[in-house]
């Protein structure tokens, strides 16, 4: 017989919880106009490549097919994102040294989308321990992780090349 979903969700810990309340927070914020320094916009991509490659490390190990399909989905996220100039209308205030950022919900979807890939890897491989094993599923698993990843440096990417003196890297300010 199989555990109930209460029955799962009981035996969650509760930092997995407190995690899910701040990337919420996080992604609340990043809905509304955003005034940023350069630091920030490189932590944030820092963040979910930290998160994105404990995923798979700790699911697959980040050595051999798993660790290579992370990459390959971090250049497929990132190159994405750039392609698609995301976001648009970004503009440099030289006067604060901040980058002025327009509001989008898209930042807290991609923040959401890989809490749950996370928290539904974990789960799956809790109760389906011969998963760790199948390759295919290691395989699409670290490539998502990646590309949830590059989005978000991707991205920053984007923002950080409307700065003058920077060169142009094909986004429109």
């Amino acid at each position: 017989m199989h555990p109930t979903p209460i029955e799962i969700l009981s035996h969650v810990p509760k930092y997995v919880w407190v995690i899910l309340l701040l990337i919420t927070m996080a992604g609340l914020k990043q809905s509304r106009d955003n005034a940023m320094r350069a630091r920030r916009l490189v932590i944030l991509p820092a963040l979910w490549l930290v998160f994105g490659a404990w995923g798979v490390e700790k699911s697959f190990g980040l050595d051999g097919l798993p660790g290579l399909a992370w990459l390959v989905g971090i250049g497929l996220g990132a190159g994405t994102v750039r392609a698609l100039r995301w976001p648009g209308q970004v503009r440099y205030d030289a006067t604060v040294r901040r980058f002025l950022v327009p509001g989008s919900w898209v930042p807290l979807g991609l923040m959401l989308g890989i809490f749950a890939l996370k928290f539904a890897s974990g789960m799956s491989l809790a109760l389906h321990p011969d998963y760790a094993a199948s390759t295919t599923y290691a395989v699409v698993s670290s490539v998502a992780f990646g590309l949830f990843s590059g989005a978000f440096l991707g991205r920053a990417i984007n923002i950080l090349a409307v700065r003058p003196g920077r060169g142009d890297l094909g986004v429109a300010a």
